[in-house]
């Protein structure tokens, strides 16, 4: 049995982690109200421990599953594993990267902040105006990410495009394995890992935390949203997908802006997630593939015009109901 050198060095790391990380936990709650800088100091440590920690229980589970099946554990068996084990290193990632975090700074931070709102009840007619606003511009999206792929850097940042082309070479290989998936029972695996998860802890964590804590510090809700829009499309580390994710990331944020009620960017971003789970899904039953599934067509101008035009519309519509509830707590207020 291989334990890697990088993995023995978590292993050994980890239980001072825990004890240092428990006692930070235990004092979340300081007597004096909180500055944005110490919230986001606060987020941004959370996020790397529990990063580091949901890595380190998925190479510990996996050693002892390894180990019982009689396979040779080692960081490149691992990295090489089945889509049942990337699905879980995924799902590891979303939970400790994005869902504690966020849960703990909308329970443990303390002074009356409550991060996560959901100050109006949504109805089904929001619902439904945001699915059809994802759906309206799926096509101005593709044609948006077929020129964000196709962007190069000057040669004297030659080293810099190589870098964005490997980490997108890396996410590709990872998503690759996962997502072109044609059993019943591993599609709704996707669903879960790749739709549902992320879709809930991102929006928490960016859209429930992020934004409430930048929104401290300045009071422009639009700068506000579009400064955690391009940390949210960042983070990915998929720079050839960056401005699709950024627009996605400042819509998701404007949703919240407007309901005041996080179901709603968490639903918008599941619509995305999973709309492109089931089209993946959809291809592998018909025997094609990944590179088949990202080949771009270039359709006529006009689509692209009529895809827009109904985005707006149904963004204005869900806006404007919104609008009417504000309006008639006010009233009631009154």
């Amino acid at each position: 049995m291989i334990l890697n050198g990088s993995a023995f060095g978590y292993l050994l790391a980890l239980p001072a982690f825990i004890v240092i990380f428990s006692v930070y936990l235990i004092h979340m709650f300081p007597a004096q109200t909180t500055h944005p800088f110490q919230s986001l100091l606060r987020l941004i440590l959370m996020v790397i421990g529990f990063t580091f920690i949901s890595q380190v229980v998925y190479f510990i589970a996996l050693f002892f599953y390894y180990k019982m099946t009689g396979q040779v554990f080692s960081l490149a068996a691992v990295m090489n594993g089945s889509a049942n084990e990337m699905r879980l290193l995924l799902l590891m990632s979303s939970l400790g990267s994005f869902v504690i975090p966020a849960y703990l700074m909308d329970t443990r931070e303390g002074y009356g902040i409550k991060y996560f709102r959901l100050d109006d009840k949504p109805n089904a007619i929001q619902f439904a105006y945001i699915f059809l606003a994802m759906l309206a511009f799926m096509p101005v999206m593709n044609l948006i990410g077929h020129w964000n792929e196709s962007l190069k850097l000057p040669e004297n940042m030659k080293s810099v495009q190589l870098w964005m082309e490997q980490s997108e070479k890396d996410s590709g290989d990872l998503i690759r394995g996962i997502i072109m998936e044609s059993s019943i029972l591993g599609f709704l695996f996707n669903i879960i890992v790749l739709a549902l998860i992320p879709a809930i802890g991102e929006e928490l964590l960016f859209r429930g935390v992020l934004q409430n804590i930048v929104g401290r510090w300045l009071h422009n809700p639009h700068v506000v949203i579009w400064i955690v829009a391009v940390i949210f499309s960042a983070i990915h580390l998929q720079f050839f997908g960056f401005v699709p994710r950024l627009l996605l990331g400042a819509f998701f944020g404007y949703l919240y802006l407007w309901s005041k009620n996080i179901l709603l960017p968490i639903f918008g971003h599941f619509v995305n997630n999973a709309g492109a789970t089931v089209i993946s899904f959809y291809y592998a039953r018909q025997g094609k593939s990944y590179d088949e599934l990202n080949a771009f067509e270039l359709q006529s101008w006009w689509i692209y015009l009529v895809a827009f035009i109904f985005t707006l519309i149904f963004v204005l519509l869900f806006y404007r109901t919104t609008q009417k509830e504000n309006n008639g707590e006010r009233l009631e207020k009154n």
